[in-house]
């Protein structure tokens, strides 16, 4: 073709209303006008409570509102949920709510009612039952195993009280509390060893440094699945669908464990009540759809979707659950 044939396709080409650049389909910029939402989480990031977090920031940026997550961590998650009560409204602000920031340390603070009572629930994301686990490969056991084995070691423990130790995620962490129960409703005493998050605690579990941990079935279950840890027994009512083979303690004759973990949107004080509103609306449209769910589910946490009047009430409803645990084993706890 002569270069003034290739001209003149190409001005046609050019001419037509098709012809543009292409772009990848993305969606619309955020109006300037609107600020960003700084969620925060009390965790360090990588943990079961950033991750939650940032799937949440991730569906609630692709749905209109730009979401920075923010890692505050310490204190059991009580720096972020204070940080969160005094944010005004130049940096509008919600907290990843978390059963250790909200429904247990306000009761071992002696303070129920602030700041968590300051924080206006959107959304209760999800829960993960706990779960305690011992070192080995758990991937075919049968319930009757994991309920064998346990009752192998609570005998083991009755018969040396205090030489068996079990870990947690940290002194007075959900875990720990869970722990302590166990103890008490199984009548055996077991040495505690406090770990600073899951991370290592499941490190030295498989090395043989301890010989059971408590902790989140979010937190464990990769490894579950790899079977490098075992799975003896779960919280909760009825056995959790991410790991149907685990027993509940119940089911093992230790009852009064149904204390899961959960993981909620709170929005403080600063944010707009309009925007609230409209946070309320997206979080009850999003946490409906598949997508977000399977990611929730894909990284161990059981998809909810309490918004409104439910959260409240099920915020109200752990609070009471965390109180009557404490009730029980408060002279354990040191």
């Amino acid at each position: 073709m002569s270069v003034p044939a290739r001209r003149r396709v190409t001005a046609a080409l050019l001419a037509m209303p098709f012809a543009r650049p292409w772009r990848p389909a993305a969606a619309a910029p955020f109006p300037s006008h609107v600020p960003p939402l700084h969620l925060l989480v009390g965790y360090a990031a990588g943990g079961g409570a950033d991750h939650v977090a940032r799937i949440v920031a991730d569906s609630l940026g692709g749905d209109g509102e730009p979401t920075i997550v923010d890692n505050r961590p310490g204190a059991s998650g009580q720096i972020a949920m204070h940080e969160a009560a005094r944010a005004g409204a130049d940096r509008q602000t919600l907290l990843l709510g978390t059963v250790g920031s909200v429904s247990i340390g306000p009761l071992l603070a002696g303070s129920p009612e602030a700041p968590a009572r300051q924080l206006q629930p959107l959304a209760i994301v999800a829960s993960t039952p706990h779960v305690l686990l011992m070192a080995g490969d758990g991937t075919h056991a049968q319930p009757e195993q994991a309920r064998a084995t346990l009752q192998r070691l609570l005998d083991d423990a009755r018969q040396r009280p205090g030489e068996i130790a079990y870990a947690s995620l940290g002194i007075h962490s959900s875990a720990h509390l869970v722990g302590e129960l166990m103890c008490r409703q199984a009548g055996v005493s077991l040495a505690h060893v406090p770990y600073p998050g899951s991370a290592r605690a499941l490190v030295d579990l498989q090395g043989g440094h301890v010989a059971v941990l408590v902790s989140t079935l979010q937190a464990a279950l990769p490894l579950m699945r790899q079977g490098r840890v075992r799975a003896l027994a779960v919280t909760g009512r009825v056995r959790s669908p991410l790991a149907p083979a685990v027993p509940t303690f119940a089911e093992a004759g230790i009852v009064g464990m149904q204390q899961d973990a959960w993981y909620g949107v709170l929005a403080s004080p600063g944010v707009p009540e309009a925007r609230r509103i409209g946070l309320s609306a997206r979080l009850t449209r999003l946490l409906r759809e598949p997508s977000l769910r399977q990611r929730l589910a894909q990284d161990g946490a059981e998809p909810l979707s309490l918004t409104g009047r439910q959260a409240i009430d099920y915020l109200e409803q752990q609070r009471e659950v965390w109180r009557q645990a404490l009730a029980v084993v408060s002279g354990r706890l040191g």
